[in-house]
Order: structure tokens, then sequence, then C-alpha cells
């Protein structure tokens, strides 16, 4: 019989040396023991087939389906030749279950998984190490020797040719926006994997798993924590609270597999570094542009994106058709059941789910009278998180649709001013997604221009020479998103707006919490005024700290004797004035989609 995982674990030479330079070897290889103890995965081949049975029996109640897509991976071939390691975005507690038992019934596999050691509390954190779960200290940067065991962890794992899981993002996201990748990992994977004997033959693969749920179990309270709320602590009655939502409606969760990247430990250190983070940041990239739309977040993107919230159900569907055209034209994958024929009918469950969980009001209900759909006003932060995880595809639609206001109105009349309204644009956009690089963005920029226009644009100085019928073509066809990201433009200005009350009352100081807590008011006196703001989700606690660090780094903002003072005046001006002139801007438009 093989060797036990403890005894492959025993023999990572890095953690051999650990133990026999110690000053009690004997007390030292005992702790090692200890700390295997605490985060092993105690797998069972009938405990995990008994969950199988269980989830084909509940998983249906729960959800409309399961969808899992290997696109172009072949991954029980690669399973074969190297060491494979899925790296999935994290939105519930639910993707535990969802990715590891589509991978048991595809495969007929084990995933051992990663997991935060708040999961592990009695009962669950029995069933989750049973199914392959091990678990992981939050923090243990000071504590040498664990960090040694759970890279010998990962080396027994990988010697014994286990596939692994881990979410890149180290923790759910409150936002639905994807959180950059937690590098930590990567690095102990790859040091695991160049102990191993045949390190260069059998090679260490890291497959990017997009992720996406149409509707999310714990969501309200992840809004709420957004919204301002204090994070509730796991336990056993909040995880198990998840399986009392019978009466909730949750769609299908897509499950989508990105190319695998290759990737072994260099030698330098200084490049090991730089190595660890583009492999964390590539398969970021690809989680995010595999991130499918759904027909929920396409609903939601939709009826979010109107100030009033209330649609007619054929414009809803017109909108609809004219995104999916977007999303083909540029390869932005999208569910089957967004496919023409099935487009009404997807669009209709993912209503009648909203409807049914009470998040969207039915307006106009008696007979001869038009129906009009819109997101009740209390949950407009709640559902803004399932719009967040697919505007990350629109942001240059976006930025186009407020240049052209400003090419239009001559407010922008030269390359340079252009160039500079995008790179402000991307600056502030940059705090809240990991965006292309310059040039892909200019690049996409040109293309998306050229097809706007019916001609190829190479160059941005063409841009600038368009004809009037030119830059109506390009504000028509791309109106559709010129909403897509008004709330975080509305949040910044709220930001600025609150940093300028500061100087008015004298104040020349203050803390982090003054400047939420001040946030707050101004947000409501301009909401309640209607004067610019529309959205109540730009009030979030995400946005105003993304907000604070923007001023920061743009040099509005100082830092002195433990507290913030405005350092440049005039540029917070500046920022206010055109701010609010690109917000007026947004509520003016009115072109409409056929």
């Amino acid at each position: 019989m093989g060797n036990s995982v403890l005894d492959d674990l025993l023999s990572y030479p890095k953690l051999i040396k650990r133990i026999e330079e110690s000053d009690n070897p004997a007390l030292t290889k005992k702790k090692v023991v200890a700390n295997f103890n605490e985060m092993k995965a105690d797998y069972s081949p009938s405990y995990l087939k008994s969950m199988a049975k269980f989830f084909d029996a509940t998983l249906p109640r729960l959800y409309d389906g399961v969808s899992f897509n290997e696109n172009e991976t072949d991954l029980n071939a690669l399973l074969e030749e190297a060491s494979v390691v899925l790296v999935p975005n994290h939105q519930s507690h639910a993707d535990y279950i969802a990715i590891n038992y589509k991978f048991f019934k595809q495969y007929k596999r084990m995933l051992y998984v990663a997991g935060g050691d708040n999961l592990n509390i009695f009962p669950i954190g029995k069933i989750f190490r049973k199914s392959g779960c091990f678990f992981i200290r939050r923090s243990f940067q000071n504590d040498i020797l664990y960090k040694f065991t759970m890279e010998a962890y990962l080396f027994a794992l990988l010697k014994r040719k286990e596939p692994i899981e881990f979410f890149f993002e180290g923790g759910r996201t409150r936002s639905g926006k994807l959180r950059p990748p937690k590098y930590g990992l990567y690095q102990m994977l790859l040091e695991a994997h160049s102990h191993l004997p045949d390190a260069k033959e059998r090679g260490l693969a890291f497959v990017p798993v997009s992720i996406a749920h149409e509707y999310v179990p714990e969501q309200k309270a992840l809004a709420k924590e957004m919204m301002g709320g204090k994070k509730v602590k796991e336990s056993t009655g909040q995880l198990f609270g998840l399986f009392k939502l019978m009466a909730y409606q949750f769609g299908k969760i897509h499950i989508s597999l990105g190319k695998p990247q290759y990737a072994h430990k260099l030698d330098d250190p200084e490049q090991n570094k730089l190595n660890v983070r583009e492999l964390a940041f590539k398969c970021f990239r690809s989680v995010g542009d595999q991130m499918v739309i759904t027909p929920t977040n396409l609903l939601v993107l939709i009826l979010l994106d109107e100030p009033s919230g209330a649609l007619k159900w054929n414009d809803i569907i017109l909108k609809a058709q004219a995104i999916l055209e977007y999303c083909q034209q540029y390869d932005i994958p999208f569910t089957e059941g967004l496919k023409a024929s099935k487009l009404e009918d997807s669009i209709g469950r993912a209503m009648d789910i909203l409807i049914g969980n009470n998040k969207v009001d039915v307006i106009g209900q008696s007979e001869g009278t038009s129906l009009f759909y819109a997101i009740k006003k209390n949950c407009r932060g709640e559902l803004l998180f399932f719009k967040n995880t697919i505007v990350h595809h629109f942001i240059i639609p976006w930025t186009i649709s407020l240049a052209w206001f400003n090419v239009f109105s001559g407010e922008i009349d030269n390359v340079d001013d252009l160039k500079a309204f995008f790179v402000k644009q991307r600056d502030m956009l940059k705090m809240e997604f990991y965006l292309p690089t310059v040039k892909e963005y200019y690049a996409k920029t040109l293309r998306i221009l050229s097809n706007a226009v019916g001609r190829e644009i190479t160059n941005l100085q063409d841009a600038i020479e368009f004809t009037n019928k030119d830059l109506y073509e390009v504000a028509s066809k791309l109106s559709l998103f010129a909403r897509s990201l008004t709330y975080i433009n509305e949040a910044y200005f709220v930001s600025a707006l609150t940093l300028e009350s500061f100087q008015k009352d004298g104040v020349d100081h203050f803390k982090a919490a003054d400047y939420m807590k001040r946030f707050v008011d101004v947000f409501k006196a301009e909401i309640l005024s209607q004067r610019i703001i529309r959205f109540a989700e730009s009030q979030n606690v995400e946005l105003m700290k993304t907000a604070l660090t923007y001023f920061e780094q743009i040099g509005v903002l100082g830092y002195e004797d433990n507290s913030y003072v405005i350092a440049n005046r005039a540029k917070l001006d500046e920022f206010i004035q055109s701010t609010e002139k690109t917000l007026k801007d947004q509520l003016k438009l009115n072109f409409k989609v056929v």
C-alpha cells in the first residue's frame, strides 16, 4: 500500500530541513502533525457518493440546473497529463457545492478545495472535510512552521496527483465585482510543485473557472454589508440557514472553464514574485472574460439603468436583444437560454424569479393597462450585485458614450483632450475594476467606432473629424450603455461634494469615519433634491472607500497627523464641475433602442 498523505507531507524537503534544524526536532514534528490535523481534508468516497445522491434530490428543488461548460479545455485529458488547480471566482457559499458536485458527477473524482477556517464549525466543518475541503487559517504570516506545513500539504496532494481548487479572490465578493487576486496560494503551489520528482514532466496547470449565479442564496446579507451593515460571522445557524430557503427561486448556476495557464517557479526571487503576480492576473482576466451573461443579470442591468426603474415588457426585450447583438459582435459569452428563439422565455423566467423573491414590482395589473416592471426601491442596492458581475464587459462603450457627448457639444475638439478624457475615466474606473491595458482600450475603442460608422477608423484624429451624422450614429448605437456605470460617477461626485463640505465648514482635518458619515448625509440631500443624483445604489460603502482612495491617489487629498486634509482645492473643484456636467449630459440622453 502507498504512503499516507501524512507520510508524503513529511517527505517535503523544506519541511524535513525545518524539523532537523530546529532546537527540538521531536516537538517541531509534533507541531507539524497538529497543523496537518487542523487543516487536512478527511475524504470519504462513500460519504461523497451519499452527498451526491442527496444533492441529486435537493438541487432541483432550489435551482433550475447547474450548467458546466468546458469550452475548449479537455479537463479529463489535462488531469492525466498535469497537476491541475482550479481557480474560480467566489460569489456564494453555494460555490463549494456547485463546483464539487459537478466535478464529481462529470469526472468521478474528488476535488480538494481550500477553504477558510471560518467555515470549520460544527457540524458543517465535518461535512466539508469529508467532501474534500481542507481548512486554512485566515492569516499565518508570522507562523513559518504553519506555512511550511501548508506547502507540504499541497506538495502531498500534488504528489498524489489530486486536483486542487482555491478561490483566487480570497473570499466572497460583496458587490458582485471581481476582487483582485490574492497571491499566497499561487506562490505556495508553485513552490510545492517545484519539489516534485517529476515536476518538469508533469506541468502545473491553473484552470480559471467563472461561476455565475442567477440568484445568490445569501444575497440579502451580502448586500447589507456592501451598503454599510456589519459583516456577520459565519455560524452553523447561518450556513444551515441556506438550506431553509426552499421558498426562494434561484434559477441556474453557470460554471465555465477558461484556458489553462501553465506556470513554474523561477529561481530568482524577485522575478518569481512578478511571475506569481502575472499568473494570478492571467487567471483573473480569464475569469472576467468568461463571466457569462445570464438572464437575471441581463434583466437587472436593463432595469437598473433606467433612473425611473419602470419599463414595459416590449422595451425590456428590445434592450435585451440589442445588448446581446453587441455581445455577439465582441465575443462576450452569454447563456444558451439567451439565444434568439429562447430569449423571451428565459427573460420571463428571470422576471418570475425576481417577482417571486419580492424584488420587482408589477405596475398596472388591471385589464387594458400596459404592464410596467420596476425594481423595488429598497432592493436596488441588493440587485446591483448581479449587474456588477457583468458590467465590466461594457466599460468601453460606456466611456465612448460619455466622450461623444463632449465631442458633439464641442467641449472636446482635439485629440489631446479626447485622450485626456479617456485617461481620466480609466483612472477612476481602475479603482473599481481590473481594466484592459491602455493599448487594448484604444484598440477596442477604434473597433467599436469603426463598426458604429460603417468604415475603418484607424486613429482618434479620424474620430475627432466625425460629421454630425457620424456622431449621431455612435451615440445612438452606444446609448444603450450610456448609464451602465453612472452609479459610479454619481458616487465619486457625492464623495467630492462631501470633501468640499468639510472645507466649507472650516474642517481642516477629518478621519475616514467622519467622511463616511458625512457622505451619507450629503447623498441623502442630493438624491432628495433630484438635481443630479438619480441612482439609490450609488450610496454604498465599497464606492465610498474607493472614491476616498482615488482622491488621495490623484493628489486632491493628503494625509497628515493620522487625518485626511484637502491638498488641492483647485483639482477638487475641477472634478466637481466636470463630473456634474457629465451627469447632466447623461440625464439628457433619450435615444430609443430599436
